[in-house]
């Protein structure tokens, strides 16, 4: 499967534009997507009102912090102060999405925009990523921290957040603030010590406790998985992972007794030419198959998305959520509901 994965994106990285977005198009519809992985748990358990299917949505609020190392763009640091302004620009729309169609999603969040402000000192006792090449980033030269503009969210926005983090408090839904790491470090076990994992756990729970809160659920940054003995210890009940193909599947434990849910489709627009509707239609294909399996949807986002997709295919597949949800087809909730609700029941 992943000799086939790599044949077909060496294949399509050499058409034009048009002719990728037909490609992927093509690949879809024959691959028989979305794939589904199914297990043997009875429907009558899975679910807190007995719903046929699931879906959560995750978001990956990170700011300034994920693309600094990124080899995506020429200027990476640029970049990030600026996907930062984009989410900003873009928090207010979510908040009120998610509140026009009463869908709680989990926010998981940088430890560090829990902050009000910083100084040189405050990171001075944490153990640093040693320097790395993963498929995302390059991380060759300097403090890990260097970015960090030692200041307060009123000065530099980019890099704190506490006033968003009270609008998801405030929200007239009820959403759930979970972990993204403290600074968005490479979590894996090649590249993370496991020091390194134990500081930026205990520093993304202190900057969290400040706020009355104890997180139970965490996505890795950028697709990265490890130190999983880290979240064991810190009672973490729940993480994200991002399987070698996009899946719905209904959480299942990893050998720690960790909940793992699996990434289904993700937010992001790949082709300028594709429509609304058939971006909307393959979340739509996701939810029907979870319905249809017994399964969870997980749809991930960055709030930094393309204003596009969040006005004009967010809304689509949020609507068609609702009214499943409304039938009694489909649970909508948060990774640490689900977890509760594993746990409370002894689903697994």
């Amino acid at each position: 499967m992943l000799a086939l994965k790599t044949i077909y994106k060496k294949f399509r990285k050499n058409l034009p534009p048009s002719m990728q977005a037909r490609f992927t198009k093509i690949v879809y519809a024959v691959s028989r997507r979305p794939y589904c992985m199914r297990d043997t748990i009875p429907r009558v358990n899975k679910f807190p009102q007995n719903e046929k299917g699931g879906m959560i949505l995750s978001a990956d609020f990170e700011l300034a912090w994920a693309f600094r190392y990124s080899k995506e763009f020429d200027n990476p640091y640029q970049s990030s102060l600026e996907k930062a302004r984009q989410a900003r620009k873009n928090f207010p729309l979510l908040i009120e999405l998610f509140e026009n169609y009463e869908t709680p999603i989990t926010w998981a969040t940088v430890g560090h925009l829990f902050l009000e402000e910083c100084n040189e000192e405050a990171h001075d006792g944490m153990n640093r990523l040693p320097y790395f090449n993963n498929r995302c980033w390059l991380y060759d030269k300097g403090d890990w921290f260097d970015h960090d503009p030692y200041t307060n969210w009123k000065e530099d926005p980019e890099w704190y957040a506490p006033d968003l983090i009270e609008r998801i408090i405030n929200s007239e839904v009820k959403h759930e603030i979970g972990s993204h790491t403290f600074s968005h470090v490479d979590f894996s076990y090649k590249n993370c010590p496991p020091e390194v994992a134990e500081d930026e756990i205990s520093a993304c729970l202190d900057a969290m406790n400040a706020y009355g809160m104890r997180p139970v659920s965490i996505c890795f940054p950028s697709g990265t998985w490890g130190n999983v003995e880290t979240l064991k210890k810190a009672k973490f009940k729940i993480y994200r992972k991002k399987l070698a193909n996009d899946v719905v599947a209904y959480p299942y434990r990893d050998q720690h007794g960790l909940l793992v849910t699996p990434t289904s489709e993700s937010f992001g627009r790949l082709h300028q030419s594709w429509s609304a509707q058939y971006y909307a239609s393959r979340f739509i294909k996701n939810i029907d198959m979870a319905i249809k399996t017994g399964t969870v949807a997980h749809f991930m986002f960055h709030p930094s998305m393309d204003q596009w997709i969040l006005k004009n295919v967010l809304p689509k597949v949020l609507d068609y959520a609702a009214k499943k949800r409304s039938i009694g087809d489909l649970w909508i909730g948060t990774m640490g509901e689900l977890a509760a609700h594993i746990d409370q029941h002894n689903v697994i």
